[in-house]
């Protein structure tokens, strides 16, 4: 079952990446040759990437994506659908990813209110913003970040970019969704759950090759590079503004090939010497790092929220139930920690401009856990992720949820921010 949820996993993440390095938008040398761009002294930019404007042209004039019950139109103009097109739009309501730049046809304004659910988007919900009000936002906290190149200059994040290097990355590559997404959601001004912690961005070309396709083409030794990058630049930052999380919306797994395993095991390696250094390693498969999920039975450590309303109140917690596509096995997540995953509003990769995503996939809890551990360090600076994390299950609110077009009723733990807090609060 746990490969089958990672291979899940991987494929939603695939539908997500749209720009891996060759897709218009994110060049790739033509002769593939992978460079690092650092900085001398670990602060800055290496490089200063810019938003990539040729995935606007691509996307708007020769793609969309239409089907019976989702649809992603980012940049399209729907007055170009014709009558078949326009019914088949209106049937993947609510189930729609546009961007500022979609225009609907004008019949979907009353079934349809897009600019309510990209604002609604942008808020991290479940109080996280009464707690910014309090003055916790993650300041005098790091995170890092390991992705697809970022584009730089977005107004979201541009200002927490204490630093930007590319490791393992071809040339020339213009910004992507995902990275984009990221920076958003952890650090960003009116989409992150940390607006005020400094963000150490590194982009990473994720496969050995572009060329060559399979599992087996996973470059785990760059990722394991880049962490020890991590800790050489952690050691040089004063202890009021260490590095205390590294988000990693990846997942991993042996698969019994020997020479991907002993790839894969350089990484895990290195995810041990970050964990020395006091740096808790989260990605989407956190379990393979940490032995403390096991107190509570779960393969799934964190999962994902979705919402009934996609319009309405995110801090409500009645406004959330399990992550759309993990309702195909709902018991697999009866003990995760749900986080806000569907639903959410983030940086476009091709401007200063913001997208709506429908739904999420795991890639997009990481970037939301690391910002809660930023304001948990923030409260109690000798935070510890094991400590985090039962705190964060002791306080969770408990939801129950009737299976969509089924029968069965279940029972699900959701992250609840202000009470983690105060709890910490109280035992400082």
């Amino acid at each position: 079952m746990k490969r089958y949820l990672m291979i899940i996993m991987l494929a939603i993440m695939v539908t997500f990446c749209i720009s891996c390095g060759k897709e218009p938008g994110n060049t790739a040398s033509d002769k593939e040759e992978f460079t690092d761009s650092l900085t001398e002294t670990g602060s800055g930019l290496a490089r200063q990437v810019g938003p990539s404007e040729e995935i606007r042209i691509y996307r708007g004039e020769e793609y969309i994506s239409l089907k019976e019950d989702m649809a992603d139109i980012r940049w399209y103009d729907c007055r170009n659908m014709d009558k078949k097109e326009k019914a088949l739009l209106e049937g993947c309501v609510p189930n729609i990813t546009f961007n500022e730049e979609t225009v609907f046809p004008e019949e979907m304004s009353d079934t349809f209110p897009a600019k309510e659910y990209l604002e609604a988007g942008k808020k991290p919900g479940l109080g996280v913003e009464a707690l910014h009000e309090q003055g916790i936002t993650g300041k005098g906290v790091s995170i890092a970040v390991i992705d697809q190149v970022l584009y730089t200059g977005h107004p979201e994040y541009a200002s927490k970019l204490a630093l930007y290097e590319e490791m393992h990355v071809t040339p020339n590559q213009t910004g992507s969704m995902h990275a984009a997404a990221l920076a958003s959601l952890s650090v960003g001004d009116s989409c992150g759950v940390a607006p005020d912690a400094k963000l150490y961005f590194w982009g990473l070309d994720n496969v050995l090759s572009w060329k060559e396709d399979g599992e087996n083409n996973l470059a785990w030794e760059e990722y394991a590079r880049v962490i020890d990058r991590i800790i050489e630049v952690n050691k040089t930052l004063p202890e009021n503004d260490k590095i205390r999380v590294i988000a990693i919306a990846r997942g991993y797994d042996f698969t019994g090939d020997e020479e991907e395993d002993k790839r894969l095991q350089v990484m895990l390696d290195a995810v041990e010497r970050a964990k020395k250094e006091g740096i808790f390693v989260l990605t989407t498969s956190t379990e393979q790092n940490y032995d403390f999920f096991s107190d509570y039975q779960t393969e799934a450590p964190f999962a994902g929220l979705g919402k009934i309303d996609p319009a309405a109140d995110p801090d409500s917690v009645d406004n959330y139930t399990l992550g759309a596509w993990q309702w195909f096995s709902p018991d697999m997540f009866a003990n995760s920690l749900l986080v806000p995953m569907d639903g959410r509003t983030t940086a476009d990769m091709s401007g200063d401009t913001y997208v709506y995503y429908a739904d999420g996939g795991w890639s997009w809890t990481v970037p939301y856990v690391a910002g809660v551990y930023a304001l948990c360090c923030q409260v109690r600076p000798d935070m510890t992720p094991e400590e985090f994390y039962h705190a964060a299950m002791e306080t969770s609110t408990e939801i129950t949820r009737m299976q969509p077009g089924g029968s069965q009723s279940c029972t699900f733990h959701v992250i609840n921010p202000q009470a983690l807090i105060s709890c910490l609060q109280e035992e400082r």
